[in-house]
């Protein structure tokens, strides 16, 4: 796992992260690649956002925000973006090493903390389908 920042949310119930080395032609920064991956959304993944945000919304869940909104911590190599709720807190480390390392060295990690069953039981629902969107969307940001 890569990047300073995650590590202040460790003691989650929840971890999975995924790092790839970026060829010296393609240097990416933590800004570019938060880009491609969150806001340049494949309309797939729209979808099944807007149809996540319709099924959790009278759960209490948050809904509706943006990416950037959820922006909460950032340096020059790293961005966390997260958010809590009632049920569970998230937070997503969007990280790469300087674009004149070499290597560079990219990396997504998603830390989860269940508050109560509910969170639990959300997370265990979309968990297949966080896994399969967030590797092809690291997959896809890095392979531009």
């Amino acid at each position: 796992m890569e990047g300073r920042l995650i590590h202040h949310y460790m003691g989650a119930d929840y971890v999975d992260s995924y790092s790839a080395i970026v060829n010296d032609g393609q240097r990416l920064t933590a800004d570019i690649l938060f880009e491609r991956m969150f806001i340049q959304l494949p309309p797939f993944v729209l979808k099944l956002l807007k149809f996540r945000d319709a099924l959790v919304k009278p759960l209490g869940l948050k809904t509706g925000a943006t990416f950037r909104d959820r922006i909460i911590e950032r340096d020059e190599e790293e961005i966390i973006l997260g958010t809590q709720d009632k049920h569970l807190s998230f937070w997503v480390s969007v990280y790469c090493s300087l674009p004149t390392d070499s290597p560079q060295t990219t990396a997504v990690t998603t830390v989860v903390k269940y508050h109560n069953f509910m969170g639990k039981c959300y997370f265990a629902a979309i968990k297949p389908f966080h896994k399969f969107i967030v590797k092809h969307l690291f997959r896809r940001a890095t392979t531009y």
